[in-house]
């Protein structure tokens, strides 16, 4: 009796080991240097990668942004109208609207770690360049000369697909030559970019899945209030059950973020960031 005892807590206890693992490194592992060792940004990787991670959020904290890409789907509505599928076109830019309004919408409610700043995807060369004179919309999602960005430091954040990067730490005078080779693992309602749209590395949370269950923010942190509510039915009415689930979570997934960003932050702050890491953070 005693040894069948014995067996169940051994079971048990590598259970809770094996899950807690799994919670503790949930998503990509940073690749082995040698994966890519023909890449110079895998030049001192494992050492790199925790420093500027700090850079990072300590700059983000302290005077930067987060910028959200939202995309127009101008391609296919410009075809859709060509071909003469006026009426399916008009339903693509209405989803589309629906889509970014959301979007913006739970950003501007639920994160509250730095300002946060909305561009269109046709601006995209702009934000590379630190070119942030009229590229940002207002909450009717119309561009606004008037939103203006002075911050040095910021990071981009959208819906995509999380890589097994190809790419390790890469300097600023390498970044706009640099192309992501690597494999998508899952795709996830936030990742988070540089300015010239690297994708992040551990142990920055760069990339958010799961949702916070924390007690919702009553009033919106920068005083814009949008129903998000009435937003949430309306994608129930009109988009496809799978699209409305998955923006409907968007809410407490920037929430989650932001809580990320915070408990990030609250471990690193005040960090020093040496002269040699600049080129790195940026």
């Amino acid at each position: 009796m005693v040894l069948r005892l014995n067996k169940i807590v051994f079971i048990l206890a590598l259970f809770v080991s094996l899950y807690s693992f799994s919670q503790e490194n949930d998503g990509p592992k940073p690749p082995k240097v040698t994966d890519y060792k023909n890449d110079s940004s895998y030049n001192d990787y494992n050492d790199l990668r925790f420093k500027v991670a700090k850079a990072q959020i300590n700059k983000l904290k302290k005077g930067g942004a987060l910028l959200v890409r939202l995309k127009t789907n101008a391609n296919t509505i410009n075809k859709l109208k060509a071909a003469g599928n006026i009426d399916l076109a008009t339903q693509v830019e209405r989803e589309t609207h629906l889509i970014n309004k959301t979007i913006l919408a739970s950003y501007l409610q639920e994160f509250t770690f730095c300002p946060v700043y909305f561009f269109y995807s046709n601006s995209s060369d702009s934000v590379k360049n630190k070119k942030l004179n009229g590229i940002f919309v207002d909450t009717n999602l119309v561009v606004d000369p008037t939103i203006t960005c002075t911050a040095n430091f910021y990071l981009i954040a959208e819906s995509d697909k999380v890589y097994n990067s190809s790419l390790g730490i890469v300097p600023e005078s390498k970044a706009t030559e640099a192309i992501e080779r690597g494999t998508p693992s899952r795709e996830a309602p936030i990742v988070l970019k540089n300015r010239y749209f690297i994708q992040l590395h551990k142990p920055f949370p760069y990339f958010q899945i799961q949702q916070s269950n924390a007690v919702p923010i009553v009033a919106a942190p920068n005083g814009i209030y949008i129903n998000l509510s009435a937003l949430h039915t309306q994608v129930k009415k009109e988009m496809t059950k799978k699209e409305a689930k998955q923006l409907i979570k968007l809410k407490n997934c920037v929430r989650g973020l932001s809580q990320s960003l915070d408990k990030f932050y609250s471990k690193n702050m005040g960090y020093e960031i040496p002269a040699n890491l600049s080129e790195y953070v940026y």
